[in-house]
């Protein structure tokens, strides 16, 4: 790349430089964004993106599930979108970026390669923009993981230190490769990388859920007085009483139901203990048995029975072994699209399950994924969904449609997995988990010197984006100056006229209505609506437009 000439700056454009150079740190993660800037499509350039839905790509299969989203276009771009549309509103994001090996990362329409003296420089330029609108989306609690492995992870890491913090960023470790052979083959001169980072970032509060998972013990357990919930390990849970605080509060007195009492420091709370202990069934033999384990005589110290076919809670650990394979998600996906799929070497569901389950804080779920691949997040979701029934779960993925990665891949993916079902390799009907989907592509409104004229088209262009905004796409109603939208109760009606003739006409449709309603209507004014146009509005929340749009547009792109 040729030098920059300096002195050919004008004084303002020097002194930015000037400040900009003053204004980098000692330490940290320093690189070449003058040299790297990335370029968009043409039809990008000095423009703003909105989403147009592709009808004929919509599922349908239960209108009491939750809507997932399915945009195609850059993720660039369709973070943009959702810095208007879901700010502060997604719980979890996973991605799973290009790894920057050398020939598998695409950046201004060419493939960097590996002995690009600009390689890493490119790289971090093009994910620094991306993960920084990722983490205004993040609701105060949410969570972020990123897949990486070697190749980046050091300068990742860096790069969320200084976005998150670096107190905010964690990182686990996960084999990618099962034991034998399972995708071991590959040669080296020095040892076989078996395992990849998972980088875990949290916006504000830094916490996750414990574990969900059944145990994996290497020894056999049997099942010594014929417990119904199968066989178990007895597993301590209290500390000898030479070892015992009696200060703590967790020390306590139980007893056998033969009779004998142990005092001492237990692991869990005495109302833990309780319960465990009155959670009984009867076995076969007609003799009544808990989850806590007293010896074949009832007499001995208590054991918690942990047992083998039954999923637990456990504190997490940094290190996945058994979250699945490469190998098992390739196949996942091979399976489903009836083709071979190795190349594209996706995450299992299990480990992205495992994921959503760690960071889902108990309330209605959104999940994102913007470098959605095949769809794994989206499938992840899904099986997901299954285990917390009384509340809403859906997803958001975003992918471009390089190769046919969205087109070909990731919807004919998720339309078998939500609609139609599939067969697996023993030829066993796999049957679909319910759900629906709308399916956008990024569009863009061309930028102009009138800002009324920007302010006007923009309006007319953004009804995806308020329909999303809102989680409302059921169109009721179409007239020239207004649509309006219904879904599961709720109604939000979209007013594009700058003339106020046909509000009067709105009013009357909204009035015959019953739900929550919202009104987005069109106003010139960046302060907002005029107040004697709704005077007699009653229970109708107003929200003007397109100003907000505008105002964070303007946080992200020149223009």
């Amino acid at each position: 790349m040729a030098k920059k000439d300096y002195t050919k700056l004008e004084k303002d454009d020097l002194l930015k430089v000037i400040e900009k150079l003053e204004s980098r740190k000692k330490y940290g993660l320093i690189w070449d964004e003058e040299k790297t800037k990335e370029q968009f499509e043409k039809e990008s350039e000095n423009a703003l993106p909105v989403l147009k839905e592709v009808k004929g790509k919509e599922i349908k299969t239960d209108p009491n599930k939750p809507t997932n989203i399915l945009i195609e276009g850059d993720n660039y771009h369709a973070l943009s979108v959702l810095n208007y549309t879901h700010q502060g509103k997604i719980d979890v994001i996973y991605i799973d970026p290009p790894y920057n090996r050398g020939g598998d990362f695409k950046y201004n329409d060419k493939y960097v390669e590996k002995d690009d003296s600009y390689k890493h420089s490119k790289w971090l330029t093009f994910l620094n923009k991306r993960l920084r609108l990722a983490k205004n989306l993040l609701h105060e609690e949410g969570v972020m993981f990123v897949s990486i492995d070697d190749s980046e992870q050091a300068q990742l890491r860096l790069l969320l230190n200084e976005i998150f913090g670096e107190d905010n960023v964690d990182v686990m470790v996960w084999r990618k490769s099962g034991y034998g052979r399972d995708g071991k083959m590959k040669n080296t001169t020095t040892f076989r990388k078996d395992h990849e980072y998972i980088l875990v970032c949290y916006k504000y509060e830094k916490k996750l859920n414990k574990i969900n998972e059944t145990p994996e013990f290497q020894n056999e357990y049997g099942n010594p007085d014929n417990d119904p919930r199968g066989p178990y390990k007895a597993g301590s849970i209290s500390r000898r009483e030479s070892a015992s605080n009696p200060e703590h509060e967790n020390f306590y007195t139980v007893v056998s139901p033969s009779g004998k009492k142990f005092t001492r420091q237990f692991d869990i709370p005495k109302d833990d203990f309780d319960s465990l202990n009155s959670d009984i069934v009867e076995n076969t033999d007609g003799k009544k048995v808990s989850r806590i384990y007293w010896g074949a005589k009832d007499n001995a110290v208590p054991a918690i029975k942990i047992f083998i076919f039954e999923e637990r809670s456990i504190t997490p650990y940094s290190v996945l072994l058994t979250k699945g394979t490469t190998t098992e998600g390739t196949k996942e996906v091979s399976e489903i699209l009836d083709k071979d799929c190795s190349k594209m070497r996706p995450k299992p569901t299990r480990l992205i399950k495992t994921l959503i389950q760690l960071a889902d804080k108990g309330k209605d779920l959104t999940v994102l994924d913007f470098f959605a691949g095949t769809g794994t997040t989206g499938h992840a979701l899904l099986k997901y969904a299954l285990d917390i029934k009384e509340k809403e779960a859906k997803f958001i993925l975003c992918t471009n449609d390089d190769e046919g990665i969205c087109t070909e891949y990731c919807y004919p993916r998720i339309y078998k997995v939500m609609k139609t079902g599939y067969k697996n390799k023993d030829g066993q009907k796999i049957k679909p988990h319910v759900g629906n989907l709308k399916y956008f592509k990024t569009a863009f409104v061309k930028n102009s010197i009138s800002r009324d004229d920007l302010k006007m088209r923009i309006t007319r262009e953004c009804t995806e984006m308020l329909c999303l905004r809102e989680g409302i796409f059921n169109e009721v109603k179409a007239k020239p100056d207004y649509h309006i939208f219904e879904q599961n109760g709720r109604i939000m009606g979209v007013y594009y006229s700058m003339e106020r003739d046909s509000l009067a006409q709105l009013k009357k449709e909204l009035d015959k209505m019953e739900g929550e309603k919202i009104l987005y209507c069109f106003t010139f004014d960046p302060l907002g609506l005029d107040k004697n146009d709704f005077v007699d509005w009653q229970g109708v929340n107003l929200e003007p437009i397109p100003q907000k749009i505008l105002d964070i547009y303007e946080q992200i792109y020149e223009y």
